[in-house]
């Protein structure tokens, strides 16, 4: 359970807001992902300097290392030497933001929190096996999920199975075109949670934003595993794998119900369609109500990919030179 919990360490923690302020709010933040520099044609690219060569689609840019050495920092002097340095990346952004919000609150501590029994350097953590799952049939249509808890009485933590259905879906929308979306429907009956995710492209002028990925949560009203945040959505080649994390921004829609817009930085759009479309394993790090956390991880599986592929085909964004997704370790 440690070593999957490791994987906050890689998602920013969003402040859930009102849902009459999440329009406005999903905006602006997002403005946040548009490139600073975009101009006419023969301008400077907005790649990230020190960018990985276009032969490893997921490897990490120089920016993006810098910030997860600083990113838990509460020096103002050494955020305004990284964004002076790398001002043209989204990682800037949010530095911008943490020394605003630090400027503001000088006493309070970092808005992106580890958990303190996780060493922020992987290597540091001593393996530890997980407390048994429960069995669960899966079939050439019913893909595996697992959801894996914290448990304060086992340092293991606990593992409930289940299983998650793909298909591309046509959504229609009064007023607009019908459009092709991935959608998949996840269910683990043992902790009565079922979970719809959507991910459609973008289509909203006003959006700075690739794609939308909408999370919604079934669970009882009064339930202390409601999901009260979620900071984001990794991908990982196999269940035992840790995740990359897609660029972009989560936000708390109303209860049950989020939102994560993906940036529309032609450097990270690329990584993220390169994330989707080679590795074969979601993860959804969540906080409950009673504050325990928690990953839900997903396969895709032959379904899923199927859908990634035909939905991205349609969208005319399937990348030419994608593969198939990393064959998983475990029976999917």
């Amino acid at each position: 359970m440690a070593r999957v919990m490791q994987e906050y360490v890689l998602i920013r923690r969003v402040v859930p807001a009102p849902a009459s302020m999440i329009p406005s709010l999903l905006v602006a933040a997002l403005l946040l992902l548009a490139p600073s520099g975009l101009t006419s044609a023969g301008a400077q690219s907005d790649a990230p300097r020190g960018a990985a060569p276009a032969s490893d689609p997921v490897a990490r840019s120089e920016a993006a290392e810098a910030w997860d050495a600083i990113k838990f920092t509460t020096n103002q002097a050494l955020l305004e030497a990284f964004i002076n340095r790398y001002g043209n990346t989204f990682f800037a952004e949010i530095a911008k933001v943490r020394l605003k919000e630090l400027k503001a609150n000088p006493n309070k501590p970092a808005a992106i929190q580890a958990f303190p029994d996780v060493p922020h350097n992987p290597a540091q953590a001593a393996p530890v096996s997980p407390a048994p799952e429960e069995p669960i049939s899966t079939d050439g249509i019913h893909q595996r999920a697992v959801l894996y808890e914290e448990d304060v009485t086992n340092p293991s933590g606990r593992q409930f199975a289940g299983t998650a259905v793909w298909r591309a879906e046509t959504i229609k929308a009064e007023g607009k075109p019908d459009e092709l979306a991935i959608r998949g429907e996840v269910d683990i009956p043992s902790r009565s949670l079922r979970m719809t995710i959507t991910i459609r492209r973008n289509t909203d002028t006003t959006l700075p934003a690739s794609h939308t990925i909408e999370l919604v949560s079934h669970v009882a009203a009064d339930s202390d595993f409601r999901i009260a945040s979620i900071p984001g959505i990794l991908l990982k080649p196999t269940e035992k794998d840790r995740g990359k994390p897609f660029a972009g921004l989560a936000v708390k829609v109303t209860d049950g119900f989020f939102m994560v817009g993906l940036s529309d930085v032609a450097a990270d759009r690329q990584r993220n369609l390169n994330l989707l479309t080679q590795r074969g394993w979601f993860d959804i790090p969540m906080t409950y109500a009673n504050n325990r956390r928690a990953i839900l991880a997903i396969a895709k599986g032959n379904t899923g990919d199927e859908a990634v592929k035909t939905v991205l085909t349609a969208w005319g964004q399937y990348p030419v030179a994608a593969g198939p997704a990393a064959t998983p370790t475990n029976n999917q």
